[in-house]
């Protein structure tokens, strides 16, 4: 029976194909299920409860993913549910795509391939934005590949809808069209080329419109907002450690294969300009940031393309990828048992941490909300473990998040909730977080509105140190409630260009009283000017800090320009 069963299933190369793919696939289920959320995965579970065409850090394609998981199942599985599907169907694009005329031969071989990227594997059970982005750059070069010999319709539209998904994936895609196109300049003058994207584009207006009507936070974010720490040579070799890292062991293998390959036509050429394009483009990106290794995880795809073609060709390094590459398996799976169970793992991984303060936090807040002072991962983590409600409050020495943009803070007026931080170090201990101490207290009768707008109508202001500074700005109601000022400060905040806060004054505000829904007044205010270090490409912005907790962002930034007394009588 086995013999018949070896005979006609496992000789043959289309059940071949199969039986690995289903194996991967139950293998990502089961670690699905059994493995605790990441943090990113619950904020993005959060986004999935409010599904939109855009959200603050990405575009919406992964809170999708979520929605359709908790269709199936519940718990860790109903957030992690599709990836696996997805991760099984890319498999399936990748191997498509592959153009060699003995790869019915070498099934086992292409599964190596795969496993042999370590970092690649991981998409087969978590939901990230790449989880999406993944599939979406396999069906593009499919589709790519596809219209490159044949330019027909079904093709067109095809690479348009596959250069659209992969946007609404994340905008790391825009990178994936451009160095294809850079490899071949040809396209440009393809009438049908444009067409494909005149439909990607049409695709994905529904994001633009969201971008525009929400004014455009997560392009402000990536662009402008986000923290640029400056050249340091250590976030440059870590971006080429993270090269090493996303592949695993078997590095020198594959790229080595990568170097060695000749490419033998315009697509695989294309193959060659993304895995370069990517490294180099976030090699210059990591002078001013620190990138981060999923940032250039799309090159994997392309890498296992090329390499399995070499690997077919090249006897000699074959045996060698399957040395290395079942000891980095073996590595992976003792890995993934580690993360799923916590009790037997030498180490604490991200996953385990969560069952370590949650129930805890939950025992002393007494079940209450709670608002949590920037973090919103703690928020949505929280929220998906106790199912009570929570919102993370954006302060300077953050970032924004989607709290920002959705309902959050509405659920929490007039309730009894605790404010939770690691930035609250005046307020008492709760729990430990690994490192990391949770502080916090209790409101009752939590009323805040974290929207308003406070608007210096002025490029710059004058000022002296030490002396009063009188200026006026703009306040806008954003609610429609009336609004007074009971447990709310008014601050003035100086920063330096990397967003640090420099020194922080109390703001004294003449005939404060409540405002009208959607009412807009003009604040007379004053201040004493701090005595800084620092005078030189720093901005200064008014804020708000609500039950001593911290300033945020409801203020713009505007340039102090200091003289000294004699120069300003």
């Amino acid at each position: 029976m086995l013999r018949i069963f070896y005979m006609n299933i496992l000789q043959k190369p289309k059940y071949q194909f199969v039986i690995f793919l289903l194996i991967f696939m139950i293998i990502n289920l089961l670690q699905s299920n059994y493995t605790a959320l990441l943090r990113d995965e619950a904020y993005y579970w959060v986004w999935s409860k409010n599904l939109a065409f855009g959200y603050f850090d990405h575009p919406p394609m992964v809170a999708l993913w979520i929605k359709i998981s908790s269709f199936f199942s519940e718990g860790e599985l109903g957030v992690r549910f599709f990836s696996s599907i997805s991760f099984s169907i890319m498999l399936i694009f990748i191997w498509l795509i592959i153009d060699n005329p003995k790869k019915e031969k070498y099934v086992w071989l292409y599964f190596l391939v795969i496993i042999s990227m370590a970092f690649f594997n991981v998409y087969g059970f978590i939901t990230t934005p790449d989880t999406p982005l993944l599939l979406f750059v396999a069906l593009f070069l499919l589709s790519y590949k596809q219209f490159l010999e044949n330019e027909s319709w079904i093709n067109i539209l095809l690479l348009g809808f596959s250069m659209s998904a992969m946007l609404y994936s994340k905008y790391h895609g825009i990178l994936v069209i451009f160095f294809v196109v850079l490899s071949n300049f040809s396209l440009l003058k393809n009438k049908k080329f444009w067409i494909a994207g005149l439909f990607a584009f049409v695709l994905f207006i529904p994001h633009l419109y969201w971008q525009y009507i929400n004014d455009f936070p997560t392009f402000k974010y990536h662009l402008f907002e986000r923290t640029k720490k400056g050249f340091k040579i250590e976030y440059s070799l870590m971006h080429l450690v993270n090269q090493i890292a996303i592949v695993g062991i078997t590095f020198p293998l594959i790229y080595y294969s990568l170097f060695k390959y000749k490419s033998k036509n315009k697509f695989e050429r294309s193959l060659k300009f993304i895995i370069y394009g990517f490294i180099l483009f976030f090699l210059y990106s990591s002078f001013s940031i620190n990138t981060q290794a999923q940032w250039t995880v799309v090159i994997l795809i392309p890498l296992i393309i090329i390499s399995f073609n070499y690997f077919v060709q090249n006897k000699k390094l074959r045996k060698w990828l399957i040395i290395i590459g079942l000891i980095q398996f073996v590595i992976m799976l003792v890995a993934r048992v580690f993360l799923a169970d916590e009790n037997i793992s030498p180490i604490q991984l991200e996953p385990h941490i969560a069952k370590t303060w949650i129930p805890e936090l939950k025992e002393k807040t007494n079940n209450k909300p709670i608002v949590f002072i920037n973090s919103f991962a703690n928020a949505s983590l929280y929220k998906f473990y106790t199912g009570i409600n929570t919102h993370s409050y954006s302060v300077l020495r953050g970032r924004k998040s989607q709290y920002d943009l959705f309902d959050f803070e509405d659920k929490m007026q007039n309730k009894n909730i605790y404010a939770v931080g690691k930035l609250l170090p005046n307020a008492p201990f709760l729990v430990k977080q690994r490192k990391t101490l949770l502080n916090g207290f209790p409101i009752e009768d939590y009323t805040t509105f974290q929207k308003v707008k406070c608007i210096i109508e002025k490029d710059h202001l004058s000022m002296s140190e030490g002396e009063k500074l009188n200026f006026e700005f703009k306040f806008i109601n954003t609610y429609h409630k009336n609004i007074n000022f009971d447990h709310v400060r008014f601050i003035g905040v100086f920063q330096d260009k990397k967003n640090k806060i420099l020194a922080k004054v109390p703001i004294d505000i003449s005939d404060l009283k409540s405002l009208k829904s959607k009412e807009e007044k003009l604040m007379k205010a004053t201040m004493t000017v701090p005595q800084l270090d620092k005078k030189e490409n720093i901005s200064f912005r008014v804020a708000l800090e609500f039950y001593d907790t911290l300033e945020g962002y409801q203020g713009n930034k505007i340039q102090p320009v200091f003289v000294n007394r004699s120069s300003s009588l």
